[in-house]
């Protein structure tokens, strides 16, 4: 441990809501296919490996990297650069794991606004996880240097105080709109921000810029870095009046940040952790659970489900969940044993040991939701659990003969019909056009659902004990 550090300082702040973590590359480190790898690692190896790259890697600049090797050729273009990094995040198979550092971070409750200076949405999925059992509450709101108005206006009806907030300063990869894959991005990522061009609601940046800042895991070159401290304070830092709690691999050798700080920030206070950024938050959390015992929740117990004894497994988005909870409501009250796994977003162990048998051996009934965010999910949102789970349900739907298996069920309120307009799901699971597709507008079932799934639950009370694999 770090005794040094001034751990009850900010213990005092966090208790009292004036501390914002700052969320770099360093923290997104987990287990992924046998090695521990972060996932910025990860998707400049698949780049570097798709355009055959020969690079040089500096460790936390390895995105950065590969962009510039790529760029080295007088044919690359950088337009298309873009889409296909955010291709490779939206094909990882299985899905990056959120890594347990986040989740142990997020289950620090006063923490009610993050800044990400990664283009992913894994802090967002990790305070999902480990406050709401996985339920999609977390707002995320990501920056856009295109003058887009969409991410504004998403950003203008977030009400500080319902929800906690992600913000991601230098766009996601999750979204339609730019993010920063290497360092001019970034730079004009920050020079919108600072100019007002394209600015974020009022009360983020006042809420930002009042609270002490706790910057962990953020790796960026030197010049890049005062900018970003500079956006994110109200006054010029010689007058600004706020402390940077700092951790991250390494940090001594960022000391021309620090020392241009220490130099020009005379009314701020520096604290740099001798440590990791993953050491510092294992750190921070025990004092937090050693100060507020009854205030964190253990993230395995939130990620637990209730699976057993359940016929009918509901498969779906975090986006549908208020229709999935209206849909579950109707088929408990039709007598069936149905269940839905409300931590869609769980860590990969869990879900492969939890979730993936009860659909190959377990589930009677198979019910994937549809819907048109759905549909946009599979080429904006890349997250892949849920189509896993359809996968699985497809290849055993092969073994079974004589009986249904899978009801596709669309809640769209507006669909009448016409599944042309979910052709990238059914282009991605083609038997799924072989099927009926019931209707639930907003999770209530039309007459005709009612009755198939009336009769299937009939025929499932009727043939108990199970039927073992089929």
């Amino acid at each position: 441990m770090d005794d040094s550090f001034p751990w009850e300082d900010l213990l005092d702040y966090i208790q009292n809501g004036k501390v914002v973590p700052i969320i770099g590359h360093e923290l997104l480190q987990a287990d992924y296919q046998g090695r521990r790898v972060s996932l910025q690692r990860l998707l400049a190896e698949r780049l570097a490996e798709r355009e055959k790259l020969d690079i040089q890697w500096h460790s936390h600049f390895e995105l950065n990297d590969a962009v510039c090797a790529y760029l080295a050729n007088p044919q690359a273009k950088l337009g298309g650069l873009y889409d296909r990094i955010a291709g490779l995040l939206r094909s990882l198979t299985p899905p990056f794991p959120v890594p347990d550092v986040l989740l142990r971070l997020a289950e620090i409750q006063p923490f009610d606004l993050f800044v990400s200076v990664t283009f992913d949405s894994l802090m967002a999925r990790a305070i999902d996880q480990a406050r709401f059992a996985g339920n999609a509450v977390t707002k995320e709101i990501e920056f856009s240097i295109n003058q887009s108005t969409a991410p504004q206006n998403e950003a203008l009806k977030v009400r500080p105080g319902d929800a906690p907030v992600v913000f991601n300063l230098f766009g996601r990869a999750a979204s339609k709109f730019d993010f920063a894959v290497h360092d001019e991005d970034a730079l004009e990522f920050i020079h919108r921000l600072v100019s007002g061009d394209v600015a974020p609601p009022d009360w983020l940046l006042s809420d930002l810029r009042n609270r002490h800042l706790l910057v962990l895991g953020v790796h960026m070159p030197d010049w890049l870095g005062r900018f970003v401290f500079r956006a994110a304070t109200r006054d010029r830092l010689r007058v600004a009046e706020r402390a940077y709690f700092i951790a991250c691999e390494n940090a001594p050798s960022d000391a021309t940040l620090t020392e241009f700080l220490h130099r020009f920030g005379k009314g701020t206070s520096i604290s740099v952790f001798e440590g990791t950024a993953e050491e510092f938050v294992n750190e921070l959390h025990q004092h937090w659970r050693s100060r507020h015992p009854e205030a964190t929740v253990d993230s395995g117990e939130a990620r637990a489900v209730n699976a057993g004894g359940r016929d009918i497994f509901i498969s779906y988005g975090s986006e549908n969940l208020a229709a999935v909870e209206r849909l579950h409501s109707v088929i408990k009250s039709l007598g069936g044993e149905a269940w839905f796994d409300k931590t869609e977003l769980s860590a990969g162990d869990y879900w492969e040991k939890k979730i993936l048998p009860q659909i190959r051996r377990d589930v009677r009934l198979f019910v994937p939701v549809i819907s048109d965010r759905m549909s946009d999910r599979m080429t904006i949102r890349g997250e892949g659990y849920v189509f896993r789970e359809w996968f699985e349900a497809v290849e055993r739907s092969k073994k079974i003969v004589g009986r249904k298996f899978i009801i596709p069920v669309v809640v769209d309120t507006d669909y009448r019909g016409d599944l042309q307009r979910y052709q990238r799901l059914i282009d991605e699971f083609p038997a799924l056009q072989e099927l009926h597709f019931g209707r639930a507008p907003g999770g209530e079932p039309d007459e005709d659902l009612r009755k198939i799934l009336n009769e299937e639950i009939r025929n499932m009370n009727r043939t108990r004990p199970r039927d073992g694999h089929t």
